[in-house]
This record gives C-alpha cells, sequence and structure tokens, in this order.
C-alpha cells in the first residue's frame, strides 16, 4: 500500500494550527454529504448501528510530548463527549509488524460509535470543531487517513486454553485493510466469515476478532487506495514476535481465496486507558450546574 500523504507542520505554531482546524473542519463538512449519500436502509433513523471510527495521526516534529498530552488530556476526550460516542482507544505503532506494509502514521484513536443517525452524529462533531468546543492543538500535523466502519459479523472469539496472556501481557490490535477482487465479494465475504477469520483467531495470542464495512466514503489521499474491509483482530500477549512466529508456522495451512484482493495490514499497541463518552459527558455536565 503507498503511504497515505502526512500534513506537516508550519514554522509558525499559530499557522500550524489554524491550518489543521480548516483542514478538519473541510474534511468533516464533506463527510457529513458523504455519509447522507452513503447510508443504506438498514442505516436510517430509528435501528442502532455499531461503527468503529479509526483516525490516524502524527505530531507536528519535536512536538511529540505535546501532542499526547493534548490528545489524552483534551482532544479524544473532546470527541467522545458527543453523544452517539461510545468508547475512545488511543493506539501506537508497535516495534514489531506482523506484516511489512508502510504504516499511515505513529499513532491511531479508535472510537466506538452506536447511534441509529450517523449524519447527525457527525454533523455534532463538526459543529463543535467549528465552534471551538472541541480544542485542537498546533502539536497535531493532521490526520492522513481513516474513516467510519461498521460491524458486519459477529465477534469471534479464540477457543481453547491460551498461556500467551500469561505474566506481563500486553494488548495490541492487528488491522487488516482489503478489497474485493471485482466480483467476487460474495465469495470474499463467505471466505472470510467462514475460514479466515476464524483460522487466523485459532493462533494462540489472538483474542478475538470482527469484520467491520467502510460506511461512508472514507478518507484517502488522491491516488491511495481505498478499502472497503477492515477486520480487527485483537492480541494478547507478553511476546508478540512469539505470537506472530507462530502465525507464520501455521497461515500455509489456512486455506487462502483468489477473491482476496489488494489489502495492507499494520499491528498497533494500545496507549492509556480506554476512555468512556458516558464518563466524560457525566463529569463535564457537574461542571456546568
Amino acid at each position: 500500500m503507498k503511504r497515505v500523504a502526512i500534513l506537516s507542520g508550519t514554522s509558525h505554531t499559530a499557522a500550524s494550527a489554524i491550518a489543521c482546524v480548516l483542514c478538519i473542519i473541510g474534511f468533516c463538512a464533506a463527510l457529513v454529504v458523504a455519509i447522507r449519500a452513503a447510508q443504506s436502509a438498514d442505516t436510517v433513523k430509528g435501528k442502532l448501528e455499531t461503527y468503529q471510527y479509526l483516525v490516524f495521526s502524527n505530531p507536528v516534529d519535536g512536538q511529540e510530548t505535546e501532542y499526547n498530552r493534548w490528545y489524552d488530556n483534551q482532544h479524544a476526550p473532546d470527541v467522545v463527549a458527543v453523544p452517539g460516542f461510545v468508547t475512545a482507544q488511543r493506539f501506537v505503532a508497535a516495534d514489531t509488524q506482523l506484516r511489512d506494509s508502510k504504516l499511515p502514521a505513529k499513532y491511531l484513536v479508535v472510537y466506538k460509535v452506536v447511534t441509529d443517525d450517523l449524519a447527525a452524529v457527525q454533523a455534532e462533531v463538526s459543529r463543535r470543531l467549528k465552534g471551538g468546543m472541541t480544542v485542537m492543538s498546533p502539536a497535531f500535523a493532521g490526520a492522513p487517513g481513516g474513516g467510519y466502519y461498521k460491524a458486519v459479523g459477529p465477534i469471534v472469539q479464540h477457543k481453547g486454553a491460551d498461556a500467551s496472556a500469561k505474566g506481563n501481557a500486553q494488548t495490541f490490535y492487528q488491522f487488516v485493510f482489503s478489497n474485493p477482487v471485482a466480483g467476487k465479494e460474495s465469495e470474499y465475504n463467505t471466505w472470510y466469515d467462514t475460514q479466515h477469520l476464524p483460522d487466523v483467531v485459532s493462533v494462540p495470542g489472538f483474542v478475538d476478532a470482527q469484520r467491520l464495512k467502510l460506511a461512508t466514503a472514507g478518507r484517502a489521499a488522491p491516488g491511495q487506495t481505498r478499502y472497503e474491509y477492515l477486520a480487527m483482530y485483537k492480541i494478547v500477549s507478553y511476546n508478540l514476535p512469539s505470537v506472530f512466529a507462530d502465525f507464520r508456522q501455521r497461515s500455509p495451512k489456512m486455506p487462502g481465496s483468489p477473491a482476496f484482493g489488494e489489502n495492507a495490514g499494520y499491528t498497533y499497541k494500545t496507549l492509556g486507558p480506554t476512555i468512556y463518552g458516558n464518563q466524560v459527558r457525566a463529569q463535564r455536565a457537574k461542571k456546568t450546574r
């Protein structure tokens, strides 16, 4: 996969902050239009749907400490405070990668959203950005990619005892983006659901997995690949290289599919605790009384 272009910081702090805010506001406005055009019958108001909103980003050079302080204490809470947002979990690129795909960014945040009206949720995100309720930082270099992915299947659990999680275990996620070969989407989905996902989750260290499909127009730089599907694999282990070595040993026996088209995979480690939207909203409500 070609690397998604990263917005770089300017030499002037104020100019960098303004440029970042304008970029994000412009994207949000365009996304609202795309959401309304792309919504299918099962995402209209009245039926709750679960989405994972992924945002890759980087800090401005030399401002990583400030970027992380702002993201942890200000930005992630600001976003997850929007009604419809359930949780926020930050990630950083793992030192050990399962695949050699070029990372889109060093950092990633995944927001869980549950709503019957995704367009309305995103409109509120945009409103808060424009109004300054969501505070931006000049340490933020921009978001080169992301999108809302809707769950299209249940969470598949690892079966049997697993010794990998014993000891000083850490939590990682393997994010695999892919597209089916043209005209073979049905075959692709059948293979992924009935064979590939269960095969991968059977590897010790893999805890669970879920498949999702792009719910909006998505975000990609001109000329970059837009992936329609995402598989999120949770891994808990004190020895990630060992988990991956086991996977590579087993993978030749896992049936492939000619319907599996262009794809890319990235390994990220959880960074900090999960932030809960209902807790942030309750805390902020008390401060305004």
